[in-house]
């Protein structure tokens, strides 16, 4: 399947919340006071749990959402079972010029996950690429990422789907700033992210 070149339309109700859609909006930060930056992401998504699952564990799918629904620079599958994934992506994000001269253009990471379908929680984490160019940054002691995914059903074909993630810089005088950098690319690459997976969906 592949997503149709137009956005949908506008969202439907459930229970009194919004629907995922193109057009849904920048999902629902919660700031934490750990000495890692924190946030916590939730929409309803208009499919069940299985359905979520099947997509998120499928490779077409996974290449159309980081390539064309992302437009990230590269992406690979590298490993994709039934319970587990993992993925080699150079995101495109648009950072403040101290982070961005930091991390370059050549920012790239490995994204390893397992699924728990009996609590229908998904937990991920980066990790350097194997084959990293010498020249690429950031290094393994700059940034630190991981989190969870949990998909719970919420009736008439419908399931909620709840981000967690960490993010630790490790650099002195810029870590607070490369923090808040990428949380704000991940928190728009989830908004996206979510609306991309209704698209498919109906196509």
């Amino acid at each position: 399947m592949r997503p149709p070149g137009e956005s949908a339309g506008q969202p439907g109700v459930l229970a009194g919340e919004t629907l995922v859609t193109a057009l849904y909006p920048a999902p629902t930060r919660l700031p934490s006071s750990t000495h890692m930056k924190t946030a916590t992401t939730s929409a309803v998504l208009p499919c069940t749990p299985e359905t979520f699952w099947a997509a998120f564990l499928d490779e077409s799918y996974l290449n159309a959402l980081y390539l064309e629904g992302l437009e990230y620079r590269a992406f690979a599958v590298i490993e994709i079972g039934e319970t587990s994934r993992k993925l080699r992506i150079v995101p495109k994000m648009k950072l403040p010029a101290p982070v961005a001269k930091l991390i370059g253009d050549s920012f790239a990471f490995e994204d390893h996950g397992t699924l728990d379908r009996a609590r229908g929680e998904w937990t991920w984490r980066m990790v350097q690429p194997a084959n990293l160019d010498p020249k690429s940054k950031p290094r393994k002691d700059v940034v630190a990422m991981h989190g969870t995914v949990c998909i719970e059903a919420t009736g008439d074909g419908h399931c909620r789907r709840t981000d967690e993630f960490s993010i630790e810089a490790k650099i002195f005088g810029l870590g607070s700033l490369i923090e808040s950098s990428i949380e704000k690319e991940l928190l728009s690459a989830r908004a996206k992210e979510y609306a991309f997976l209704a698209r498919w969906l109906k196509s």
